[in-house]
């Protein structure tokens, strides 16, 4: 027998303090005025099942009345960006008003829910089903809540998964326009720009139009070339000063100033063609990740200010496993949230980061199946309670037959013409010209058997090495560059809590190609409360 537990936590709010005339008979002279104790906000747990449960002091009455629903899965599309979310929402009976007081008196927004599964076991001597220990529980969910939706006889409580952090706007410094480093009035209520990790060919905020004052980032940042028209003979690094403004820098050269505030460059000499600098930033706290899902995980941790509660402990393994060094640049005149960071940042790395059962964030990697990995599970006919066929993106079926992605985006593309610098080489002007150089794989086969096979256009990475770019060319053209099948398959809510998203599993069916069993990665699965399986979704 199936129980499934829900513990809100929940806060009673403090209540203020005012200065009152109380009588202090026998401790205080009469009339002294005093000071009652204010309430002190006081976090309580409640606790709910489907099918009641008892753990010891710990009672989960059955107020559980209707189905929830989260679902969870990895992106699968040709434009390969990172990114999914688990949702839903509990329902609870409120049998004779028996949660009004907590309803009228309790806060329970963005504040803890965590959802677990077990089963209840017959005991034939006695004649009763055992509840299980709540230690034995599996998690189903672990999230916060989205405060109370009363009805008449119900209670609804929304879920949030530890995504939610994402959809905040990343804080940001702006310019006060007061001069100096705080910007010119033509700045004033913009955002600071930010760099983390290495970024070719930005362009710094002007921040001082009549000293020639640039800011390259809020943080600390190593300036490796500065270019004038693309040209980068033309101004000579000048060193590296504790104050912009106590000298100018030579004609012709430019000096550096840089700390946990911000970098800035002075030019000693008005340019006459744009500014531009390839650059290498830290985080303002001085951490310095070189490679994109460390770069993504400090900046979850520091710029969204996500606690580190929520970063998934298996995140080194999977930076073990993707080591590819690159970076970004955001010059401040978008607001920015921290999902579209985490869009930009696992942008074509074939990496989702996924909301786990237990509430934390973690980058999977979703990779081609083959018989040689070890599968976490078989799922065969005597597991499977259903088995349908599911449609791929369209980007993705007919198979591709060419993969294309970005290396080393140019930040400021720069066409020929007046623009540049006359005394630009031509390697520089190739260079600049084009937004992203290119890794390629591709399939004359693929292309020479289907009339229309897909033809993805290229992706965008963060990626600064053209051999990591290739890397990941040639696997997506592994995992996308045949057909594959997506399935929908219904298991044991029991079974199914072994598996996870990316996990490999044998997969054999009476179905198209799976008769002999094959290979399969789960990249999604539904989770309905009151069903007794679990519907994952497996490409093979």
């Amino acid at each position: 027998m199936q129980v499934r537990t829900v513990e809100l936590d929940i806060v009673r709010p403090a209540t203020s303090a005012s200065a009152a005339s109380a009588p202090g008979y026998g401790t205080r002279p009469h009339g002294v005025v005093v000071s009652p104790s204010a309430a002190l906000e006081d976090v309580e747990t409640l606790r709910f099942s489907d099918a009641g449960l008892v753990d010891g002091e710990d009672v989960y009455p059955p107020y559980v009345s209707e189905a929830f629903t989260i679902d969870r899965s990895l992106t699968l599309s040709a434009d390969a960006l990172g990114g999914a979310r688990s949702f839903g929402s509990i329902t609870l009976s409120n049998p004779g008003g028996a949660l009004d007081s907590t309803i009228l008196t309790r806060i329970n927004d963005h504040l803890p829910v965590r959802i677990r599964a077990g089963r209840k076991h017959w005991d034939g001597t006695r004649g009763l089903w055992v509840d299980p220990s709540a230690a034995d529980l599996v998690p189903v969910f672990a999230g916060l809540g989205r405060g109370w939706r009363p009805d008449r006889t119900t209670v609804a409580v929304d879920l949030l998964d530890a995504t939610y952090w994402l959809d905040n706007t990343m804080p940001v410094t702006l310019y006060g326009g007061t001069g100096k480093l705080d910007g010119d009035s033509n700045v004033s209520g913009r955002a600071m720009p930010r760099l983390r990790g290495t970024a070719c060919n930005l362009t710094p905020t002007l921040i001082d139009a009549v000293n020639y004052v640039y800011q390259v980032s809020d943080g600390p940042a190593t300036i490796t070339a500065l270019y004038e028209g693309g040209y980068a003979g033309g101004i000579a690094a000048g060193g590296t000063v504790d104050d912009l403004y106590a000298a100018s820098p030579a004609p012709g050269t430019y000096t550096v100033q840089t700390g946990s505030n911000g970098t800035w460059i002075r030019l000693g000499t008005k340019p006459v063609y744009a500014i531009t600098v390839d650059a290498t930033g830290q985080f303002r706290s001085g951490a310095a990740p070189t490679a994109v899902v460390d770069i993504l995980r400090q900046l979850i941790l520091e710029d969204v200010a996500m606690p580190a509660a929520c970063i998934d402990p298996a995140w080194p393994a999977v930076s073990h496993d993707t080591p590819w060094p690159g970076g970004w640049y955001w010059d401040g005149s978008d607001a920015v949230t921290g999902a579209q960071a985490v869009t930009t940042l696992l942008s074509g790395l074939g990496l989702s980061l996924v909301p786990t059962r237990t509430g934390t964030l973690r980058p999977i990697l979703l990779t081609a199946p083959t018989r040689a990995t070890q599968p976490v599970a078989s799922l065969t006919a005597d597991v499977i309670t259903e088995i349908t066929a599911v449609s791929l993106d369209d980007t993705l079926s007919p198979p591709t037959w060419r993969w294309r992605i970005g290396w080393q985006h140019n930040f400021t593309p720069q066409a020929a013409g007046s623009t540049l610098h006359p005394q630009i080489s031509p390697d520089r002007q190739s260079l600049v010209a084009l937004a992203d150089r290119t890794a390629v794989w591709w399939s004359t086969d693929i292309k020479s058997r289907w009339r229309v096979p897909n033809d993805p256009a290229l992706v965008t990475t963060a990626l600064a090495s053209q051999a990591d770019a290739q890397t990941i060319a040639d696997r997506h053209g592994a995992l996308w560059g045949i057909q594959r099948r997506l399935w929908a398959v219904n298991v044991p809510q029991d079974y199914a809590w072994s598996l996870d998203l990316g996990d490999p599993v044998w997969l054999q069916a009476p179905a198209v190609g799976l008769t002999g069993g094959a290979p399969g990665i789960v990249v999604s699965e539904q989770i309905q409360s009151t069903d007794g399986y679990v519907t994952i979704q497996i490409v093979v």
